[in-house]
């Protein structure tokens, strides 16, 4: 066999490419919404992260005053319905649903879930996925260290 015909042999035929293209056309969608959509899931729980945290805060730091003022500044004790109250005023009007709120002596712990609508990925079945954030704050009150 001479190297004249072996080249044509391996010479490319006519479309082929446009066969590559169709098939992987798909995967290459797929990905894209992945990744598009896996983006815009990411933020979303940040966002439910960041409320989450701060809606522990905002109930960690109602403070009983009156106990707190009977031990001298010493003691101090979580007013358990003003921080639920709180907590719930909160996350009222935002995006989310409040799925547990555990209020101890020195830690409130919320829990929050949402769902995020996809836009790519509902070509392969996936219109929404929820996502969960639970955050723990401690009671504190004042400054306890000064710093440098």
């Amino acid at each position: 066999m001479s190297f004249g015909r072996w080249i044509v042999l391996w010479r490319p035929r006519r479309g082929q490419a446009l066969l590559m293209v169709a098939v992987m056309m798909p995967l290459f969608l797929s990905v894209i919404g992945l990744a598009i959509d896996g983006g815009l899931v990411l933020d979303a729980r940040r966002e439910l992260q960041n409320t989450a945290d701060a809606a522990a805060r905002a109930g960690a730091t109602q403070v009983h005053v009156g106990a707190y003022r009977a031990s001298g500044g010493e003691q101090v004790v979580l007013d358990r319905a003003l921080a639920r109250q709180v907590v719930v005023e909160y996350l009222a009007g935002r995006d989310m649903q409040l799925t547990d709120l555990e209020i101890g002596m020195g830690q409130v712990t919320v829990s929050v879930s949402r769902e995020v609508s996809l836009s790519f990925l509902r070509v392969v079945g996936f219109d929404a996925v929820r996502i969960r954030a639970t955050a723990p704050a401690e009671v504190r009150y004042g400054i306890e260290q000064a710093g440098p």
